[in-house]
């Protein structure tokens, strides 16, 4: 990425060199993917996926500013579907903060609602009050992760799909209101696995949505073996409407569906030119 996109000069290699890399003298070690990865016959014959889309797996879906369907929210790099490595991550987090300066700049002055600042504020910090039996973030953590383990692992099932979001939400309502922080660290690590919960159920939604196993998803169901069959070469977008989560089917070549041109050149021309 230094010798032929430039993108990680500044962020990697002067970085290097200012702490004593020499590349004249110095070996770099770069990680890379097995050779199917990138693209190999074999692997992607018919599937139409560009091979650097299994770098991301899910993600939020953007338009071509990298805006979000949240107003005011954009996202870049690992955070958006398709998202690669580095690079990518530098290049679309500057562009999609240009993006966000002027949405903001061209949006109207916001009303904030007092009464929802202070909810999420009591949210919050909710784990800062004394606590006789609370718990930590750690065992949350280790709480999701093991749920997360045993029920959206190599192979999947409706069945176990579903007891991990019952298992979720049960964490939710016990576990998690009985969280405990003794410092901002904790309080943010807290913060975290709030957050986490709600990832984790995202993944679970998504999982369930896809009735079908998929290699390039890295996604085995046992009630559902076949491997990307036709009928699910397809994206599932997952919203949520206050506490339904609805499940919307795009095609792989959504960003040059209308109202997008049908190009990316062309798309670039109109958004990044």
């Amino acid at each position: 990425m230094v010798g032929n996109e430039g993108k990680t000069r500044i962020p990697v290699y002067q970085a290097l060199t200012q702490a004593g890399f020499d590349p004249e003298r110095d070996l770099l070690q770069v990680p890379f993917l097995e050779p199917e990865a990138y693209g190999h016959a074999n692997f992607w014959a018919g599937m139409e996926v560009p091979h650097w889309r299994q770098w991301g797996g899910g993600g939020l879906a953007v338009d071509w500013d990298l805006r979000t369907s949240l107003q005011g929210l954009f996202a870049a790099g690992g955070a958006v579907y398709g998202g690669g490595a580095h690079s990518s991550a530098a290049a679309s987090g500057r562009y999609a903060g240009r993006q966000a300066a002027a949405a903001a700049r061209a949006a109207p002055e916001p009303v904030i609602g007092d009464g929802q600042v202070q909810a999420e504020k009591k949210r919050l910090y909710a784990p800062l009050k004394p606590r006789a039996h609370g718990i930590g973030w750690k065992e949350l953590n280790a709480g999701i992760c093991r749920v997360m383990q045993d029920h959206c692992g190599q192979t999947r099932s409706e069945g176990a799909l579903r007891a991990g979001l019952a298992l979720l939400a049960g964490l939710r309502e016990s576990e998690a209101r009985t969280l405990s922080a003794a410092n901002p660290h904790e309080l943010a690590r807290a913060a975290e696995c709030l957050a986490l919960l709600s990832a984790g159920e995202a993944v679970l939604r998504a999982c369930l949505a896809r009735r079908a196993s998929s290699a390039v998803l890295n996604h085995y169901r046992l009630d559902h073996p076949a491997v990307d069959p036709p009928q699910w070469r397809r994206l599932l977008v997952l919203h949520k409407a206050g506490e339904e989560v609805l499940v919307e089917d795009q095609p792989l070549d959504w960003h040059l569906q209308p109202p997008f041109a049908s190009s990316c050149e062309e798309n670039y021309r109109r958004h990044c030119g």
